[in-house]
């Protein structure tokens, strides 16, 4: 025990007085008091802490400066925090904290995240990160992915720069991939691309120059130039090319803060926005604007319904509170013209507090709903039906004539109805009156009681077939199963005779 202190005493450095503390840089001490108990505590090193003493004497915080290049002349030691993402660069910088290492010939301490993580087991993680960050002189910073660098690197360079006493003591490096720009906060330091030259220049600079730290010799003059080659070399190559995503959808960022304040989808207009070019075209756009509501603003005044945005911010609300919600069954006509598109909500983030939400959503093409500009809502709710009614017969009717009615059939019965129901959702409310007004005096009743009956018999949730449906009520599903057929066949025998009245009727609106 007793060797041990002795061993830690060896390497410490004290500080006698406040005016010795980074809070006590007083101008009467600078040269004078400050100095000489460095002296007398390592006079073996007095040569080099004389030449300390002249870098750093007009040096703000000398007090404290000095105090940390006399602790690292006493070790021998240069400490360096290597701050990186795990997920993208742990194979870098465990090559840069060997190299260092080498390079140095052991001069050179390296503390790595992972390393770091191990050896502090069960402790204040955040704590013992600090500290090593406050030991450190040298702080490295890697950046080899298009996005930001993550918050954790960017809170450690922050703790770095906060404890910096002088700028001839402590260096930021920032390391980053040659096709990247780094953050301008860092850039500002000193940023250098991951080639050969740059870091062969690095290198030179932090091992074969002198002053590393004020009153050092070069670290490790003798290093040779293919040395240093072969190091830059090997950590260029070791730096991974940045992930560049590739979208196979239309794909769109919203940013919202504090949503639940929001009162409907005309609400987020000013709400900023990120996406592409390609995605901005959609929308008539040339570029993409910064704004939700500069690009949705050519298909609001385009269309004559706004039911896909009522159901986006709908979704959205839902998202926000962890509800379940359905697929956006709401389209629009984007600028191509003729073609549908129908946003899909795929992804959420949102911060710890619940304040900044992102919402992502994919543009996809709607080949099933066609667009309804200009037709009229008579025709529409009229074109609707005659498209459902088709599609519960091809779909429904003659898939199911002959089934037995097990629980997979059931189950695959449900999901036909849902697939029409959500094209019925995607042109708005079912209106039976509207419908019903496409016919002669004498026919409207009849068309009347087809509906009504209709959505007796399956709303899905609490029509008559529904509940046999959950019920597994054979007999009673085959019976609505045969009146679904004869209401089928008497909506069609009604239907078809209208239609070139029909067709009439809108090249009149249309003129």
């Amino acid at each position: 025990m007793g060797d041990a202190m002795q061993e830690i005493e060896k390497d410490t450095i004290e500080l006698f007085r406040e005016t010795d503390s980074p809070f006590g840089d007083c101008l009467d001490y600078r040269g004078k008091q400050v100095l000489k108990n460095l002296l007398r505590q390592d006079p073996d090193n007095a040569l080099k802490l004389q030449k300390a003493h002249e870098i750093l004497k007009n040096d703000v915080k000398y007090a404290s400066s000095m105090y940390q290049a006399a602790t690292c002349l006493k070790k021998g030691k240069i400490e360096v925090f290597v701050s990186y993402d795990m997920e993208a660069d742990t194979e870098a910088a465990k090559l840069i904290a060997k190299t260092f290492r080498e390079l140095s010939d052991e001069k050179v301490t390296v503390t790595l995240a992972d390393e770091f993580t191990l050896q502090s087991v069960g402790q204040d993680f955040m704590l013992v990160t600090e500290e090593a960050i406050k030991r450190a002189q040298w702080f490295i910073t890697l950046l080899s992915q298009i996005d930001d660098p993550t918050k954790w690197c960017m809170m450690e360079t922050g703790m770095f720069i906060a404890n910096m006493t002088s700028n001839k003591i402590n260096r930021l490096i920032c390391i980053y991939h040659p096709t990247l720009s780094p953050p301008l906060e860092i850039n500002k330091y000193h940023a250098v691309r991951a080639d050969i030259t740059d870091l062969v220049r690095l290198f030179d600079g932090l091992f074969r120059r002198f002053h590393p730290l004020p009153g050092w010799d070069p670290i490790n003059p003798d290093l040779s130039d293919d040395t240093l080659l072969s190091a830059a070399t090997n950590i260029a190559k070791a730096f991974r090319s940045p992930r560049k995503p590739i979208y196979y959808n239309y794909h769109l960022t919203l940013e919202v803060n504090k949503p639940e304040k929001l009162k409907s989808w005309r609400d987020l207009n000013y709400c900023a926005i990120e996406t592409d070019s390609k995605t901005a075209d959609l929308f008539g756009k040339i570029e993409p604007p910064e704004t939700w509501g500069d690009l949705i603003f050519n298909v609001v005044k385009n269309n004559n319904t706004n039911k896909w945005l009522e159901e986006l911010f709908g979704v959205m609300c839902k998202a926000c509170k962890g509800d379940k919600f359905g697929i956006i069954s709401g389209t629009f006509e984007c600028s191509h013209g003729g073609r549908v598109m129908r946003p899909v909500l795929y992804k959420m983030e949102r911060d710890d507090i619940k304040v900044e939400y992102k919402f992502h959503f994919f543009f996809l093409d709607e080949i099933c709903s066609a667009p309804t500009h200009n037709i009229s809502p008579k025709t529409l709710v009229l074109l609707t039906a005659i498209r459902m009614n088709n599609r519960f017969r091809w779909e429904i009717i003659e898939r199911f004539k002959d089934a037995e009615w097990t629980k997979f059939e059931i189950d695959s019965c449900v999901k036909a109805f849902s697939r029409i129901e959500r094209e019925v959702q995607s042109f708005g409310k079912w209106d039976i009156d509207l419908l019903a007004s496409n016919y002669s005096v004498e026919i409207q009743n009849e068309i009347k009681l087809i509906g009504n009956r209709w959505q007796k018999l399956q709303s899905f949730s609490d029509g008559e077939l529904d509940i046999a449906f959950k019920q597994h009520d054979v007999p009673k599903i085959k019976k609505i199963f045969e009146e679904f057929v004869n209401l089928n066949n008497l909506f069609f025998k009604l239907t078809f005779p209208i239609f070139e009245d029909v067709t009439i009727r809108e090249r009149k609106v249309a003129q």
